[in-house]
């Protein structure tokens, strides 16, 4: 059995300048904001298999691929729309680039539907 936490996960496409991040989240007149860790992303490389039968193996690696990556956590996160601000910073904290969207807050089921346990995530791409 697995879990699941709701809030919203934020994808940054690669950008050597970026040092932080600022997100605003807003559902109805319920406004807030976080500055949150940001971690560097990474994405499977395939490294090539044994052969094909059931008994072969493949193996693969992790490689960073120049991208950021972060999850907030939003224990009251409603399903539904929400409006995301995003902000992103240098090291200096000068402001890189902002971005608003409207992103749908749906329920996840980490054991399955049937299972119960859903709770309500965004992803935001930036």
């Amino acid at each position: 059995m697995i879990g699941a936490m709701p809030g919203i996960s934020l994808d940054v496409a690669p950008r050597p300048d970026v040092a932080g991040a600022e997100v605003t989240a807003c559902w109805g007149a319920d406004c807030r904001t976080w500055r949150p860790d940001l971690h560097r992303a990474t994405a499977a490389e395939p490294q090539g298999c044994t052969g094909t039968a059931p008994d072969d193996t493949c193996s693969a690696r992790l490689v960073e691929t120049g991208g950021w990556h972060t999850f907030v956590d939003v224990a009251d996160l409603r399903e539904g729309p929400v409006e995301i601000t995003v902000v992103l910073t240098d090291a200096s904290g000068a402001e890189l680039d902002r971005a608003t969207q409207t992103a749908a807050a749906q329920l996840v089921y980490p054991n399955g539907p049937d299972c119960g346990g859903g709770v309500p995530q965004a992803t935001v791409p930036v």
